[in-house]
């Protein structure tokens, strides 16, 4: 299976071979923090493309001012102008089109997941390049909820780059695109640094990872697990996370799912937000992971990251999950308790069918940084040598 489905024409060299170097702002949603304690999803995702790339030497990346920036990044703090007519999103965009007006604009601007943003950005600097990097289905967000905003965004946008297949989907759906035009759109799943050398000896641990909200399906998952795992004492439940990225009183959703697995006793813990090297530790531990997404999750590095620990992943047949999940996990069509309860039944049961996934997991894992970032420098590289 490959890692990525690129449509656009192909490039005329890499970008890393492009003379001079190009300079590419990468613009973060506001509510983002750049830091290694608060990462979320997208930061997580931006920084192994920066990280990973050959072509590092290009990138600045640009949002909300933070104290100390993940792995010392070039980075550009942003402010929200006029925050109170604006809104943070705008107001950032604001402050850094104010910011390149004194420094000069780049060579291409990409904006991560806020169409609106791409759309303001180009209005104001329609001679420079941007670009829309989307992670979430546009169709919720603001600037591209209908056909004609996505249409608008498909004509004035340089490029765009989706997590997912599904994703593209998601951003071509009612459109009456041409193929020239479909064909601007790319496709980079997600991926991940691989910090293990070699296949991990497993222990008899269940791991969830994940922010505690209900479309990710934990309260499900955990109460299946209730149900069943006072059968299997020798193995344990852990929950990790919280409703943001970040150290926060629990909230009634983790709240509830604390009362269910309570009966479990020391079978199971909830260790609250944690940060990533521990949850590392817990996937390289852990012999079962799941990732129970109730909603069409676009292309969660929780997926991908269990498959990189070598766990025997049991996740859901929703959004992009079966574009990196089939062959390689347990994929449940339906999400329920009763159908969580008899996979992970099977995976507690059958140990050969358990290690035959944490092998296909190990051995089958095209899911890199390094070709995550390969696939968006070559999108990177074609939609730089495009016409404004």
């Amino acid at each position: 299976m490959s890692p990525a489905t690129n449509t656009l024409s192909p490039p005329p060299r890499p970008l890393h071979q492009i003379r001079p170097l190009p300079s590419i702002d990468i613009l973060l949603p506001a509510k983002e923090r750049f830091t290694g304690a608060n990462a979320g999803a997208i930061s997580g995702v931006v920084n192994d493309l920066v990280t990973a790339s050959e072509s590092g030497g290009c990138y600045r990346i640009c949002g909300t001012i933070v104290d100390e920036v993940l792995n010392n990044h070039q980075f550009l703090g942003l402010r929200p102008r006029g925050k109170w007519f604006r809104g943070n999103n705008i107001g950032c965009a604001a402050d850094y089109l104010t910011q390149i007006e004194k420094s000069g604009a780049p060579d291409l601007v990409e904006v991560h997941s806020r169409c609106h943003v791409a759309t303001y950005i180009k209005q104001r600097y329609p001679d420079v390049r941007v670009s829309l990097y989307l992670h979430n289905d546009p169709r919720d967000m603001k600037g591209g909820r209908s056909v004609k905003e996505r249409t608008s965004l498909l004509q004035n946008m340089t490029g765009i780059i989706c997590v997912s297949t599904y994703i593209r989907e998601c951003f071509l759906d009612g459109l009456n695109a041409d193929d020239a035009l479909a064909a601007k759109v790319g496709v980079v799943r997600n991926g991940t640094h691989r910090w293990l050398a070699s296949q991990p000896v497993k222990h008899p641990v269940i791991l969830i990872a994940g922010r505690m909200v209900p479309e990710k399906g934990i309260l499900e998952c955990a109460q299946a697990l209730a149900n069943i795992l006072p059968n299997y004492p020798d193995w344990r439940l852990v929950i990790a996370g919280a409703k943001r990225f970040e150290a926060a009183a629990r909230g009634s959703y983790e709240a509830r799912i604390s009362d269910i697995i309570e009966s479990l006793g020391e079978q199971a813990i909830m260790t609250g937000f944690i940060p990533i090297d521990e949850v590392r530790e817990w996937q390289t531990k852990a012999a079962i992971s799941a990732c129970p997404s109730l909603w069409n999750d676009p292309m969660p590095k929780a997926v991908i990251e269990s498959l990189a620990a070598g766990c025997a992943l049991l996740t859901t047949r929703r959004g992009g999950i079966p574009e990196v999940a089939d062959g390689r996990a347990l994929v449940v069509d339906t999400p329920s308790i009763a159908n969580f309860s008899a996979a992970f039944e099977k995976l507690l049961t059958d140990d050969a069918y358990r290690k035959h996934l944490q092998d296909a997991a190990w051995h089958d894992f095209p899911f890199t940084a390094k070709a995550m970032a390969n696939d968006a420098d070559t999108l990177r590289a074609r939609i730089l040598m495009a016409s404004i």
